[in-house]
């Protein structure tokens, strides 16, 4: 069974990391109970009678699989999973399980989903192929950059791990040799490694830096508001735009009249698409504009509302505040951190 808990998983400098420290930290931060209950869900739903999974969706959960892994061919994708000792039935049958998660409209476990535990082969399959690995190591990563840029001040710090170890060694035991005391040691470093996060975010966000981030992005982060109406054909949406400005109807009289929806959009500048974020850069309020090319349809947009990034919002300050906790973290990392190739 991929992985063997004792082998390297990462390297922090000189502190070797095994896949059982990243388990341990799973356990401890909730991550491995999170891709635990993905599993049991899936499992759930395949067992319910009349549940179907359509072969386009299929299709599409390995096309997208593949792209995320860039796996070109088919000797990528049997390459990829021999390595990690697996088959294409596994790789099948996690994408079914995934794809199944996705269409159960809770994140809560159902009533009669089957118990697992960390011995179960499926359930190890979706860790390696659900990205779980990947996501513990980058969180392991991020604790010991924190713990870099604390330093030593919160080495003294009392931390409690009260019945945590007894508990984490009954869960590893089965799979791995392990003890209380490594629990306690590996338990000792992850909370460490939380307090020294919370520290290092609070160091690394002063009031000033944090407006001078929201200043630099005062353009990408500006929110717009806005009300689309999609129609078949360019000559459709032209047709539409004229009727708007040259008659005065409104956005959703003209979705009336073409029986089509009239949606409104809440985003940030930079996540929208190029053009569109470009019109709307100079676009009048409530003046309709287009026809825009937009998913393989042609849109007329009515920009309501627009947005400028303030200092005055949590959302935008949290933003500014995560953008330069990152870059210290990885000032630190840099060129310190080496991963196993298989994560």
């Amino acid at each position: 069974m991929f992985p063997e808990l004792t082998d390297t998983a990462l390297v922090f400098g000189d502190e070797v990391t095994t896949f059982a420290d990243l388990l341990l930290l799973g356990i401890a931060t909730g991550l491995a109970e999170e891709a635990m209950g993905s599993t049991r869900r899936g499992l759930w739903a395949l067992e319910q009678a009349g549940f179907n999974l359509p072969r386009e969706s299929l299709l599409e959960e390995a096309v997208a699989f593949r792209r995320a892994r860039r796996l070109e061919s088919g000797q990528d994708l049997r390459a990829w999973l021999a390595v990690r000792q697996l088959t294409i039935e596994d790789w099948e049958a996690h994408l079914c399980r995934s794809l199944a998660d996705k269409q159960v409209l809770t994140t809560d476990s159902p009533a009669g989903t089957v118990e697992i535990d960390f011995s179960c082969q499926a359930f190890m399959v979706d860790l390696t192929c659900g990205g779980w690995w990947q996501r513990l190591a980058d969180l392991a990563a991020r604790l010991w950059a924190a713990t870099k840029l604390a330093g030593n001040d919160l080495a003294g710090a009392d931390i409690d791990l009260s019945g945590e170890k007894s508990r984490i060694a009954g869960l590893i035991e089965p799979l791995t040799a392990v003890d209380e005391l490594w629990c306690a040691e590996g338990l000792r470093r992850v909370r460490a490694g939380e307090r020294a996060l919370e520290e290092a975010a609070r160091r690394c966000a002063p009031p000033d830096a944090v407006a001078g981030r929201i200043l630099e992005h005062a353009n990408e982060w500006t929110e717009v508001r806005f009300d689309e109406l999609l129609l078949p054909t360019r000559e459709a949406a032209n047709e539409a735009a004229l009727c708007a400005l040259e008659d005065g109807l409104e956005a959703k009289d003209l979705a009336a009249r073409a029986a089509m929806p009239l949606l409104e959009h809440r985003t940030r500048h930079d996540l929208l698409p190029v053009e569109m974020a470009s019109l709307l850069d100079s676009a009048l309020t409530d003046t309709p504009f287009g026809p825009v090319s937009h998913d393989e349809q042609w849109a007329v947009l009515w920009l309501r509302e627009r947005r400028r990034p303030s200092l005055e919002d949590e959302a935008v300050r949290r933003a500014a505040s995560a953008e330069l906790l990152e870059e210290a973290l990885d000032r630190v990392s840099q060129g310190l951190v080496r991963r196993l190739s298989t994560l």
